[in-house]
């Protein structure tokens, strides 16, 4: 069900009576993202992981949007393993643009924080989203709205606060999480917890590292750190991807106390 009207122009969808801020995530990191995101271990294994996990819970046939889905890039890997009633919503044009080149046909510019949308999804995704927002609370309670009875909310975010570092800022993050911070928040917004796992273990020693090497002093973000492109040794990409790999294939058998980053997935319970 659609709360609000919206105008449609080339195919998205725009809710414009809504006053959107686009200032905590710099659109300018798009084009950056795009290059990215079919190279960079990080991006590769992240999305198999989620994959991984989505499948146990929510169906090829399920209507599934991902908020905050940058690209769409994924999006367009669900997309390309068989899941086939999917939108992106997003506050960048641009963003949307980009799904639209991947084949996603259901584009929506909108502000979560002024949700047009009620039982109307059986899973919202947020990938590296909910960091992002300041309301992260009220974002959780619009996303329960969103859902139809029984959906899933997933999530990926940052992990532990002793990571944070320059690339935090540079990102537009607020904070990172732990599991029990997160677990609380859902809980208190009538969320049932169906699995929470810390991935990206492997690497924590060289995000610690950058803790050091990339120490955020609190001064604001220059238009040059912005604009910085996501590059990485080639050699060093496709070690790092490997151990990922091989990580995602064990971590549900390992200890879970700690990961570069968090996923989540939470079934809404009765409407609050």
């Amino acid at each position: 069900m659609l709360l609000e009207k919206y105008t449609e122009i080339d195919g998205i969808k725009i809710f414009d009576d809504q006053t959107i801020s686009e200032s905590d995530y710099n659109p300018m990191g798009l084009d950056n993202l795009y290059q990215a995101e079919e190279k960079h271990f990080w991006f590769l294994a992240r999305k198999e992981f989620i994959l991984s996990k989505v499948k146990k819970y929510v169906s090829k046939t399920a209507k599934v949007i991902e908020i905050g889905a940058g690209t769409g890039n994924v999006t367009r890997y669900f997309k390309q393993h068989g899941y086939s009633n999917l939108s992106v919503g997003e506050m960048h044009l641009g963003g949307l643009k980009y799904a639209q080149n991947y084949g996603i046909h259901e584009c929506y510019k909108f502000n979560i924080l002024q949700n047009p949308f009620k039982d109307e999804f059986d899973a919202v995704c947020m990938f590296d989203v909910l960091e992002h927002i300041e309301e992260d609370n009220l974002t959780i309670k619009n996303v329960h709205v969103m859902l139809k009875n029984k959906g899933y909310m997933v999530l990926t975010v940052p992990a532990h606060r002793w990571l944070w570092n320059r690339e935090d800022k540079i990102a537009g993050h607020k904070r990172r999480y732990t599991k029990k911070e997160l677990i609380t928040k859902l809980k208190n917004n009538n969320f049932e917890i169906i699995e929470a796992r810390y991935f990206f273990m492997t690497i924590v020693p060289l995000l610690f590292l950058r803790v050091f090497l990339s120490k955020d002093n609190d001064t604001m973000v220059s238009e040059e750190e912005h604009e910085k492109s996501i590059t990485m040794n080639p050699l060093l990409n496709q070690i790092l991807l490997f151990f990922s790999r091989i990580e995602n294939k064990i971590n549900s058998f390992v200890p879970n106390i700690f990961g570069g980053s968090l996923f989540i997935i939470a079934r809404k319970n009765d409407t609050i």
